[in-house]
C-alpha cells in the first residue's frame, strides 16, 4: 500500500519558474543575448547556475560571483512578491493530509523553501521538507528520494511522487518509486517514464493515489 508522497516544489507546487524565467529573461535581453529552444531546457530541472553559466560561456562572458548574486538576490526578492502556487495543488494536499506521510523533495536550497511555505502557507501540510542543502547529489540522481524514504521508513515502492520535469521524474524512477508527471514545464511526451501523466491536480483524488499500492 501507498505510505508516502513526495512533491518536488518549483513548478510542481509552486509556480516559481514563471518568476525564474522573469529574472533570466531581463537578464539575458539587458545583454542582448537570444536563447535558442535547447537553451530554454536547460532551465529545466536542472541547477541555475550551471544553466547560466553555460549560457554566458557560449557567448563569451564569464560567469562571475558578482552575476550568481546579482540574479540570485533578484530571484528571491520577485518570489517574496509573486510566487503562487499551482492551480489545485492545495486542494490535493489538503485531500491526502493525514492519510499519507508528505514529503518536499526540491533541488532548491532551503532559503527558497522557506520563502515558498511562507508565502503559500505549505507548512501544515508537510511532514518533512528535503532540499539541496541535505544531499550531495541533485535530481536526476536519485538520493533525494532515497534519503526521504528512509527518513518515513518506508519503502520505495510504498511511495508516490509528484514531478513536473524530465530530471525529477528520472530521479523518482530511478528511486524506486510511483511518479505522477504534472505538465507544468515539459509536454506529455518528454515525461514518458513516469507512471502517469496529468495536465491538472483536478485529475488526482485519493483514490488515484492508493491504487498505485495496488497494481
Amino acid at each position: 500500500m501507498i505510505k508516502a508522497v513526495f512533491f518536488d516544489m518549483d513548478g510542481t507546487i509552486a509556480d516559481s519558474e514563471k518568476i525564474l524565467w522573469k529574472v533570466t529573461g531581463d537578464f539575458m535581453a539587458k545583454r542582448n543575448i537570444i536563447l535558442a529552444t535547447s537553451e530554454e531546457k536547460l532551465f529545466y530541472g536542472l541547477i541555475w547556475k550551471e544553466s547560466i553559466k553555460i549560457i554566458l560561456e557560449s557567448r563569451g562572458i564569464e560567469y562571475k560571483q558578482s552575476i550568481k548574486n546579482t540574479l540570485k538576490e533578484r530571484y528571491v526578492r520577485t518570489l517574496r512578491k509573486e510566487v503562487t502556487p499551482v492551480p489545485h495543488v492545495l486542494d490535493l494536499l489538503g485531500k491526502i493530509k493525514g492519510e499519507f506521510k508528505i514529503g518536499l523533495a526540491t533541488n532548491s536550497r532551503i532559503r527558497e523553501v522557506e520563502i515558498i511555505f511562507d508565502r503559500l502557507n505549505l507548512a501544515p501540510y508537510f511532514d518533512l521538507r528535503l532540499s539541496r542543502n541535505d544531499i550531495k547529489k541533485v535530481k536526476p540522481d536519485p538520493e533525494i528520494y532515497l534519503l526521504g524514504a528512509n527518513i518515513f521508513n518506508v519503502r520505495p515502492s510504498e511511495c508516490v511522487v509528484f514531478e513536473d520535469s524530465i530530471a525529477g521524474v528520472t530521479a523518482a524512477k530511478s528511486a524506486g518509486m510511483n511518479c505522477i508527471a504534472i505538465t507544468n514545464t515539459y509536454a506529455a511526451k518528454d515525461l514518458g517514464i513516469a507512471d502517469a501523466v496529468i495536465g491538472s491536480y483536478k485529475e488526482i483524488d485519493l483514490e488515484t493515489i492508493k491504487r498505485f499500492g495496488k497494481s
